[in-house]
């Protein structure tokens, strides 16, 4: 059973145009974005609180870029590979924090990824929330 990547991060600043809010985060001393049309007035600067994203909505890459619309791109090593028929479940650990994703087999076989391997797992600011 895929379960949500539950992250523990620092409230850094909110950025607020009429009803959209971009929150900056710190995890692991790494910025992470989220895209939010409604905010919690509880949410402060300097709050700590956890924030979720589903495996199935984290991707791989083997290095970072900075030519595409992804701003979460968090440098991991992995340490578990789960393979499914369909689909496979990728561990990766940054600062002993764990994050999972899950892509498809086939991606997985192309990708040609190991344990011990260096990735970059991206995360889509319109993806993650405050749990």
């Amino acid at each position: 059973m895929v379960c949500m990547n539950r992250l523990k991060v620092t409230l850094k600043h909110i950025f607020s145009k009429d009803s959209l809010h971009i929150v900056e985060f710190s995890f692991c001393d790494e910025p992470l974005y989220m895209m939010s049309l409604e905010l919690n007035q509880n949410i402060v600067v300097g709050a700590q609180v956890e924030i979720g994203i589903k495996p199935t909505h984290v991707a791989i890459m083997e290095e970072f870029s900075v030519r595409n619309s992804f701003v979460n791109q968090v440098r991991v090593s992995i340490v578990n590979i789960e393979y499914g028929e369909l689909l496979c479940s990728i561990k990766g650990a940054l600062n002993g924090e764990i994050l999972e994703a899950v892509i498809t087999t086939k991606a997985c076989d192309r990708l040609q990824l190991g344990v011990g391997e260096s990735v970059v797992m991206v995360l889509p600011a319109s993806e993650i929330a405050i749990l």
